[in-house]
């Protein structure tokens, strides 16, 4: 089988593109740093140079190449004048969605995420338009839909340990009551490879989640309970921190240094929980999952040893 992959070089990405490779598929990844290259090639991986803006370039490439199927990877968690929300999670799955149909490439898989919906952060709205033009393509999709990922070099968790270790008060934005069910980025990994090889998965959403549910809070504590001593924490109304981020954003463009967006506050308002039951996915998709405690009790423990 050979696939292509765009978005495979980065957290997730490289683990499921690593996965994928690894199951005997050939892997050719999209990938727009030419400094990345040659390590990504001494990998085993096929590499084509180039970017989702280019839509002539890729037709022209995908037109040369007999790929069996595409795993569109391709997210961003900030915004930025370069790259907005709208270009990456709908202009991009547009672009990528038009040049399959084009050159008879059938089978789609993408990764959406847990909470996508129409609502005040822009983040998941765009999200959720980007699974809709995937879901209406005609073509053999399959959409994954991730609540928060976790493993070594996870940001999200690296943002937040950081966090906990160099503050002397913790902040909790709200009640700190929102709920998370993290899940391991080998089960995500999981996930998409066997898909590729199981039409039952075919025209089918899966959210992706893990044994346990956490809330916001439930998390901060649970670093501090490896990461010793406990601090103390203070919790901080929404619309404060929004408002806040908002008028500090628009006075520092572009915010890479701001360490959280006012869109990323405003996610925080929705929980990250799948609907049901999910143990027949697990098992049509041969997820063994790890427990967000075992891992970060491992993670964070090995830094004291």
């Amino acid at each position: 089988m050979r696939v292509f992959i765009t978005g495979g070089t980065g957290f997730v990405g490289s683990v499921i593109s690593e996965k994928i490779k690894s199951s005997g598929a050939s892997v050719t990844l999209l990938e727009r740093n030419k400094n990345k290259i040659p390590r990504l090639k001494e990998l085993g991986f096929e590499v084509f140079e180039g970017t989702l803006e280019e839509k002539s370039v890729i037709d022209g490439f995908l037109s040369l190449n007999k790929f069996d199927a595409i795993v569109n990877l391709v997210g961003i968690i900030r915004s930025t004048p370069g790259f907005s929300f709208r270009k990456v999670h709908v202009d991009y799955v547009n672009t990528l969605l038009e040049s399959a149909k084009k050159n008879g490439i059938n089978r789609f898989i993408h990764m959406s995420t847990l909470g996508a919906s129409v609502n005040d952060s822009k983040y998941f709205s765009t999200k959720y338009e980007g699974e809709s033009l995937v879901k209406h393509s005609g073509l053999k999709w399959t959409v994954f839909e991730p609540s928060l990922i976790f493993g070594d070099n996870a940001a999200f968790f690296d943002d937040l340990i950081n966090l906990v270790k160099t503050r002397a008060l913790v902040p909790i934005i709200g009640t700190g009551e929102n709920k998370f069910t993290p899940i391991d980025v080998s089960s995500v990994a999981n996930a998409y490879n066997n898909s590729l090889y199981n039409d039952k998965t075919i025209y089918k959403s899966f959210q992706l989640c893990g044994p346990d549910i956490y809330t916001f809070e439930d998390i901060i504590d649970l670093i501090m309970e490896f990461s010793p001593p406990k601090k103390l924490k203070i919790h901080t109304p929404f619309f404060v921190v929004e408002k806040s981020l908002s008028i500090v954003e628009k006075l520092s463009t572009p915010f890479k240094n701001i360490p959280i967006t006012s869109d990323q506050v405003r996610m925080l308002k929705y929980d990250s929980v799948c609907s049901g039951d999910t143990s027949e996915f697990d098992e049509l998709l041969k997820l063994k999952k790890t427990r967000l405690k075992d891992w970060l009790k491992r993670y964070l423990l090995k830094e004291y040893n």
